[in-house]
């Protein structure tokens, strides 16, 4: 069986407390490091990607370092190619590019284009296509590119990244059919936000014929997956824990439906969501609804033998990489990552 790595996801944190955190999480044994790519969230992520990853490849040697994921819809393919170019160069062949489809919230409230489904995923195949064109690139071998999105005439960049043929691209579609299949088509691993042993199992099975359509191996495709947990350390963190996790179960109502649980409550898929003060302040008040044993079925808010159970469930069905999110970060930050790491030492 392969062995399995860890990373540490940062999210509701400033930038110098992430910056931390990235330090911390390579001396607490993890493999990589991911940070989300949102103007906004509705649990207030404030993170650029590209500023605090560089940070964080300055001050380490070892760790990978992503992003959770970027969009398509706020960079041309050739402006995400350049940054991504820069960390792999900073960190000494570091970087990943996490990419997906985006979100409505980052997005409609600064008056960007919000395509629907069906062209944000073609757009999102058209993106990586592009991006590794410009990686292979220089100014002896400029690239042309004609797609439905984006055009190339002679184009290159001129700094190459240290990674060869380039930085590994992850795809963080979460359950759309088409989304699955970029995966399969094309991406060098897949980081959808949380999953039920059933439901990485089902989606799995999605991306693999759609890796085998295009003669590719899975050994090609590295099956990855946030898993959301918290080590609270009294009955207040864990309300706060379980409310927060509530939230995000209640956004992505597919996750809820494959638990069959009920899903008429008020609120829109987090795709499709705009995170302002009204709207967050609703989703928390519905999430009160849901019973605490639904977020137990697919979170971990408890110990060290919870968590290590929900590793276990998901290495099972194949998963290889966990993604770590703390549903109390930056709280208890410390504590929490040395926790961890004795997690992290179980699997070695």
């Amino acid at each position: 069986m392969k062995r399995l790595t860890f990373g540490y996801a940062a999210a509701s944190m400033d930038p110098l407390c992430a910056l931390e955190c990235g330090i911390l999480a390579e001396k607490s044994g993890f493999d990589t490091f991911w940070v989300p790519d949102h103007f906004i969230d509705i649990n207030g992520d404030r993170l650029e990607p590209w500023t605090v990853l560089s940070a964080v490849a300055a001050r380490t040697r070892k760790i990978r370092l992503g992003s959770a994921v970027t969009d398509t819809q706020r960079n041309h393919p050739a402006r995400t190619a350049h940054l991504v170019t820069c960390l792999d160069v900073i960190s000494r062949g570091r970087a990943i590019l996490g990419i997906g489809a985006g979100e409505a919230m980052n997005t409609v409230p600064f008056g960007l284009p919000w395509e629907p489904p069906q062209e944000r995923v073609a757009r999102l195949s058209e993106t990586i296509q592009v991006i590794r064109l410009l990686w292979a690139s220089s100014r002896e071998e400029p690239v042309s590119f004609t797609g439905q999105y984006y055009r190339l005439e002679n184009a290159f960049l001129t700094q190459s990244p240290r990674q060869k043929p380039g930085p590994p691209i992850y795809v963080g579609a979460f359950a759309s059919k088409a989304g699955l299949e970029v995966v399969g088509h094309l991406a060098d691993g897949w980081l959808p936000w949380f999953n039920t042993a059933d439901t990485f199992r089902k989606r799995w099975s999605v991306i693999k014929e759609a890796a085998q359509s295009r003669g590719r191996s899975l050994d090609e495709i590295e099956p990855a997956t946030h898993i959301m947990m918290a080590f609270p350390r009294n009955a207040a963190e864990k309300r706060d824990a379980l409310l927060a996790a509530k939230a995000f179960l209640l956004t992505e109502k597919k996750v809820l439906m494959a638990l069959e649980k009920e899903v008429s409550l008020p609120v829109l898929h987090y795709q499709n969501l705009v995170a302002s003060k009204d709207y967050v302040a609703k989703i928390m008040e519905a999430a009160k609804a849901l019973p605490d044993h639904v977020v137990h079925e697919v979170m971990s808010i408890g110990g060290i033998d919870e968590l290590k159970e929900k590793i276990d469930d998901l290495r099972r069905v194949g998963v290889r990489h966990f993604a770590i999110a703390d549903l109390l970060a930056p709280k208890n930050q410390r504590r929490t990552l040395q926790m961890l790491r004795k997690v992290i030492k179980q699997y070695r």
